[in-house]
């Protein structure tokens, strides 16, 4: 399958700097996907203008899918897509029509213009399915309120954040856990999730209600300096990730502020409980420095036998005394290659190392 690259630069006007801003929406589209509940699907112009070929395709990981087939690379006419070509000569989203039926299935689709820097380079096709439509609960309304003002931040060019780096694959996800923070750093919604994980860093009192920055601060205290960076994180005043520790557990924290018609109204914070992920980590890296521990103990063993061995040899007592058998045994031994390459070796058709049998002159180990 051709990548998001490979068609950019084949079957559409872009421009490297073009793909490369593609790129890091891309890397973190998922967030819209899940917030809005709907596949999403990126157009981009053909290089003739003929119509539209979709470069990536997104599903969402918290509602049902609408196309069941991969649609990357697939071309479509002009009067094919009508919301996809207004979004990208008006410079709006689109959201006018009625559901259309596709498979038995009620859709509704918007579309939503990619700009960098004042020029529209993409469009977003966002389709949602409507066969489970029922009344929102307050989780699904903030998530859909989160997912507008991402939407709109693509639209004026402000998302993904110019000069980020692109989200890791390792970083909080919406269903982990989602709080929703005001202009003036307070928190407005906690998911369940996200209240559990506070929980854990030894919260009492409600977190509805509560300043973010200064309460993350304060749970995890430990008599030092308060690092500036957390404050600013917590608080959703900058697009940054960071971990805190506090009573035992391992807290994961990602920062999205909202800039809405140049106007900041509040930031979405991604919350991720990691401390089993954190534990198995460090049983890791305890593990790794015991083997290299134990391989540092075997090498000085085996360094200290071969000193014996050639000191023996250096006798002035007779050589033959030397057993070549226990000095054959000892090249051949297997865990010596880990240790100590030998200068001359052969492998045979099975895999193992042949070694040349020593002279009964002299032992090579003389």
């Amino acid at each position: 399958m051709a990548t998001l690259s490979d068609l950019g630069r084949r079957l559409t006007p872009l421009t490297e700097p073009d793909i490369d801003w593609l790129h890091a929406l891309v890397s973190d589209w998922q967030l819209l996907a899940d917030l809005s509940f709907a596949d999403l699907v990126l157009w981009a112009p053909l290089r003739d203008g003929s119509g539209w070929v979709a470069l990536a395709q997104m599903r969402p990981t918290t509602g049902p899918t609408t196309f069941l087939d991969d649609v990357v690379g697939t071309c479509a006419g002009l009067a094919g897509r009508p919301f996809v070509y207004t979004a990208y000569h008006e410079k709006r989203i689109c959201r006018e029509g009625d559901p259309e039926w596709t498979g038995g299935i009620p859709v509704r689709r918007e579309s939503i213009p990619v700009v960098r820097e004042g020029a529209v380079i993409a469009v977003i096709e966002r389709s949602t399915n409507l066969s489970s439509a029922r009344t929102p609960s307050r989780l699904e309304l903030t998530y859909l309120k989160g997912a507008d003002d991402l939407a709109q931040m693509v639209a004026a060019g402000t998302f993904p954040y110019p000069g980020q780096e692109p989200a890791l694959v390792r970083s909080p996800r919406v269903g982990d856990g989602l709080l929703r923070l005001g202009r003036s750093g307070r928190v407005g919604y906690a998911s369940p999730n996200a209240l559990s994980a506070y929980r854990r860093l030894g919260l009492t009192a409600d977190l509805v209600g509560a300043e973010l920055g200064p309460l993350t601060t304060k749970l995890c205290s430990s008599g030092l300096p308060a690092d500036d960076s957390l404050m600013v994180t917590a608080s959703g005043r900058s697009p940054r990730e960071t971990e805190i520790e506090s009573n035992g557990s391992v807290v994961q924290l990602r920062s999205l502020p909202l800039v809405v018609n140049g106007m900041r109204t509040g930031a979405l914070v991604l919350v991720r409980d990691v401390t089993e992920l954190r534990h198995r980590e460090r049983e890791l890296m305890t593990k790794d420095a015991t083997i290299r521990e134990i391989h540092h103990r075997v090498k000085n063993n085996l360094q200290t036998v071969a000193a014996l061995l050639r000191l023996r040899c250096r006798t002035p007592r007779k050589s033959s005394s030397i057993s070549m058998t226990s000095l054959s045994g000892w090249r051949r031994w297997p865990g010596r290659s880990r240790h100590r390459k030998p200068r001359s070796a052969r492998w045979s058709p099975g895999g193992s190392a042949c070694f040349p049998a020593p002279s009964p002159r002299r032992s090579p180990w003389c």
